[in-house]
């Protein structure tokens, strides 16, 4: 295994930006050795793993949601701040795992709660944890830093495209991606039905169209829409939403997340709605 302790530059510090697209270009070549990784006493190979709190000199953090980890290989893990993804190189042991430099993207998060979330997750992975599993199934990891402080995490299974609420959450053009503006939170969403169908609210109007999915793509017929007039923030995640559900995009779930993409580097995030 690569030793990288010599030339580490600890993610907290020296995390670099980086466009959500070439993360997952960087994490594809350690995909294939992943294998049937056991860490903690737990497979990790393929698991979704949802950081539930963290806690850091007695205090504990509950995470906002969309914070996570994966286990790419014992070189390298990948996940989610809370608001930001992003890729570490790593040193990953049968009961330990210690990230390295991490590559990040630099998406604005409005939320302070969010923002400071971020801060005290990235600060508690950027020291070697060891690492315990908890639970009869080992579905739980319990991630320890020298000085006692933790890290909570749950195996997650991805949520189902056809069925599930996905709340818009996330807009990308260029690749650069920020979070939905406050204005318009929570007025974009879509469902998929399995009559081949997806349901849009768009920001303002309400749309539904044709969706095909196949082989990590879907592909959208015209979108049947009302017609109301829209302005300010909300016009600005409908444009982006009316570009996504034209023609073809790629989709990506990860958990609780959903990606749209198309191939110029624009997409939306979303996020599966509680209940």
């Amino acid at each position: 295994m690569l030793t990288l302790r010599t030339a580490r530059t600890r993610a907290l510090i020296s995390t670099a930006a980086l466009p959500v697209a070439a993360l997952a270009t960087v994490t594809a070549c350690g995909d294939q050795k992943a294998g049937s990784m056991t860490v903690g006493g737990a497979p990790v190979a393929g698991v979704h793993w949802t950081v539930e709190s963290v806690t850091v000199d007695g205090r504990t953090t509950k995470s906002p949601g969309g914070a996570y980890l994966e286990f790419v290989s014992d070189e390298r893990v990948r996940g989610n701040y809370g608001c930001n993804h992003f890729d570490a190189e790593a040193e990953v042991t049968g009961d330990s795992v210690d990230l390295g430099k991490a590559r990040r993207t630099m998406m604005l998060c409005e939320d302070k709660g969010v923002s400071a979330f971020e801060k005290t997750l990235a600060g508690a992975l950027a020291e070697k944890n060891t690492i315990k599993a908890e639970g009869d199934k080992h579905d739980r990891l319990t991630l320890t830093r020298s000085n006692g402080d933790t890290v909570t995490l749950a195996e997650q299974r991805d949520a189902k495209l056809v069925g599930t609420k996905w709340k818009v959450t996330g807009l990308t053009s260029d690749d650069v991606s920020s979070s939905v503006p406050r204005a318009a939170r929570d007025r974009a969403s879509l469902v998929f039905d399995k009559d081949g169908h997806v349901s849009a609210r768009l920001g303002c109007n309400s749309a539904r169209a044709k969706a095909t999915v196949k082989d990590g793509h879907i592909t959208f017929g015209p979108l049947n829409s009302t017609r109301m007039g829209c302005i300010g923030e909300a016009a600005k995640v409908e444009q982006a939403m009316l570009k996504v559900l034209k023609d073809k995009a790629g989709y990506d779930i990860r958990g609780d997340s959903l990606t749209l993409k198309k191939p110029d580097g624009s997409g939306i995030g979303l996020t599966a709605a509680d209940g």
